[in-house]
């Protein structure tokens, strides 16, 4: 490979007389320039049309809880957080601030996720514009929209959405500053990767699909890449030195994948079996069509591929943290449109077909993933039995205790209760003496937890809470568990 944009295969020598294309016939300067706008504001608009349907019909659950209860905090809270358990989001938490102030609706801490997904969709349209062609920038583009994973972490009020935004945004400027070399183009390359690690450390594997691609490339430009890199690297030290020490409280729950995950997180992507064999169909053909531009390609499969073979050994595989790639998988699914019309001569009803197919497809999965429980947690739920069946003086005990954190974005019914879980003034969870001294005077208390285990069971404040409590009720919200104990004898 001699260049990341070109030629591509079936393109006219140099030289040669503009020909009638799968754009259509050679556009004056006044249409080319409107075509161009179209091209790359159609996905934008789409995903805006997509992304905002029902987007605050589901409940907020608990990571979305998590993101909105520390947006809320003051900002010396926020700092004991990150030094304990969450550094790795710092960035995202400090970006929400500002929307949760102002009220933190359900909209409001959902739209930077929103505003993400469509400038994704957008720079989708411009990368494909630039290395293949307007057409495939729109069909990748709309296909991203179209994809319900994508849609799905659009109305996440956690930072996947906007990675995969970063993502596209670096790749972009990679591509320029090998183009055109200078050294602010370096450093806004630099910059846009320090600020993908910021929002996510795993999703740093997309610069060895960099390195791979400036070496095959631009070799001679090696250099230059490496020295951004290094430079994005010490700003990232401070984070990477915290975050590596509270890996086993934030990732504890990671395990080594088998190859079911990938064939699980294909069936994500597009939303069911029948629809991910159509979109890797139409990304095949992307693959084949730009093999000699393959910086799209190696993006879409490699960082999947490194984590996946990293977790056998350091588990750091889940779904969301590869998100960053699903752009790449329908940029490519958008060159197999592209390439297909232009195989036949530009036929219009290629690309209709291909749409309506991946539409009808995925229709049942943007329904269902936009239903009021659809989210692992239906924490709305929980709070209104919490507010309607609550007594005043009732107590509430979380456990373990970061439940406080995970539940309580809809936070008025919990106010409203005494809080057993931690001892005053401190972020340690009561001993099971101090327990009982603190619900001595209290004849119910409300229990937040996770589905009975093992390790609930044997949890200290869980034993001495039943020793001197009855279980009267409790109800499952997702995976989020609330259970009414009563005092024995009342």
């Amino acid at each position: 490979m001699t260049s990341l944009r070109g030629p591509l295969p079936g393109a006219p020598a140099a030289g040669t007389p503009p020909r009638e294309s799968a754009d259509g016939p050679s556009l004056d300067g006044s249409r080319r320039r409107r075509l161009r706008a179209a091209v790359v504001w159609l996905p934008a608009l789409a995903a805006l049309a997509i992304g905002g349907w029902g987007i605050t019909v589901p409940s907020l659950w608990r990571d979305e809880s998590v993101s909105a209860v520390v947006a809320r905090s003051p900002l010396s809270y926020m700092r004991q957080l990150m030094g304990e358990i969450d550094a790795v989001h710092a960035l995202y938490y400090l970006l929400l601030r500002p929307f949760a102030a102002f009220g933190g609706s359900e909209f409001l801490l959902r739209l930077p996720s929103l505003i993400a997904f469509v400038a994704t969709a957008y720079g989708i349209a411009v990368l494909g514009r630039r290395l293949v062609g307007p057409m495939a920038g729109l069909y990748g583009g709309l296909l991203y929209a179209l994809l319900p994973m994508a849609s799905r972490y659009a109305q996440e009020v956690r930072s996947y959405a906007i990675v995969s935004f970063v993502a596209v945004l670096a790749t972009w400027l990679l591509l320029n500053a090998l183009d055109s070399p200078s050294r602010w183009r370096y450093v806004a390359y630099a910059a846009s990767v320090a600020v993908l690690g910021w929002f996510h450390l795993y999703a740093l594997l997309l610069v060895g699909v960099h390195a791979v691609a400036v070496w095959t490339a631009r070799p001679r430009r090696i250099l230059p890449w490496v020295l951004a890199v290094a430079g994005a690297g010490i700003i990232l030290l401070p984070l990477v030195a915290v975050a590596s020490g509270q890996r086993d409280t934030q990732l504890f729950w990671l395990h080594p994948p088998g190859f079911e995950d990938l064939t699980a997180f294909l069936e994500e992507i597009a939303g069911n079996a029948a629809a991910a064999v159509v979109l890797l169909a139409l990304a095949a053909c992307g693959v084949w069509w730009s093999r000699r531009t393959p910086i799209v390609a190696l993006w879409a499969f490699a960082p999947i591929l490194a984590s996946f073979l990293i977790s056998q050994v350091y588990p750091v595989y889940d779904p969301r943290y590869v998100l960053f790639v699903v752009p790449a998988i329908a940029l490519l699914a958008g060159i197999g449109v592209h390439a297909v019309t232009t195989s036949l001569r530009g036929h219009i009803a290629v690309p209709i077909i291909a749409f309506a197919l991946v539409g009808a497809l995925t229709f049942s999965a943007h329904v269902a993933i936009r239903q009021p429980a659809s989210r692992p947690d239906d924490l709305r739920s929980l709070s209104a039995v919490l507010g309607a069946e609550q007594r005043p003086g009732d107590g509430v005990l979380y456990v373990p205790q970061r439940y406080r954190l995970f539940v309580s974005v809809y936070g008025e019914p919990f106010q409203k209760l005494t809080d057993l879980t931690n001892a005053p003034g401190t972020y340690e969870p009561r001993t099971a003496a101090q327990l009982t001294a603190a619900a001595a005077g209290l004849d119910r208390v409300w229990l937040v937890a996770p589905p009975v285990t093992p390790r609930n069971i044997g949890d200290p404040r869980f034993v001495e809470l039943r020793r001197t409590f009855n279980l009267v009720s409790s109800r499952s919200f997702g995976y989020t568990r609330l259970a009414l104990y009563v005092r024995k004898g009342r």
